[in-house]
């Protein structure tokens, strides 16, 4: 990298390639939503939707699409996203002898906190 003699400043670098207008980032690429949310919703009864607000204020309904060790692809009313795990939620498949059913799996319904900085986490599984 050049710096500039005058201010020392690194001069703009020449060499860098434009970004592809192709593949997988390129022009063309699709804005629509990968998965979109049901018809019905998201398979929450009105009653469900009560429960949930009465026993955990501040939490969302979601459904798992996709889940792996580190988190999950959720389906939320506002589209799909991809969520982390809560510690109690990770405390407690450690604990557990096989982790049986404390693991998420596709379908479930969960519940989700999205955090104010961005991040979303799978709080538990509502049976």
């Amino acid at each position: 990298m050049q710096a500039s003699a005058a201010t020392g400043d690194p001069a703009p670098a020449t060499d860098v390639p434009p970004p592809p207008t192709h593949g997988r980032y390129g022009a063309g690429r699709s804005t629509a939503p990968l998965v979109a949310v049901p018809a019905d919703g998201l398979g929450w009864s009105d009653a469900d939707l009560e429960e949930l607000g009465r026993k955990a204020p501040g939490m969302l309904p979601g459904r798992i699409v996709k889940c792996d060790q580190s988190g999950a692809l959720v389906l939320m009313q506002s589209g799909a996203a991809r969520a982390t795990y809560c510690a109690a939620l990770l405390l407690a498949a450690a604990r557990a002898k096989s982790g049986g059913r404390i693991w998420p799996r596709p379908g479930d319904r969960v519940a989700l906190r999205c955090w104010p900085d961005g991040p979303i986490t799978v709080e538990g599984v509502v049976v």
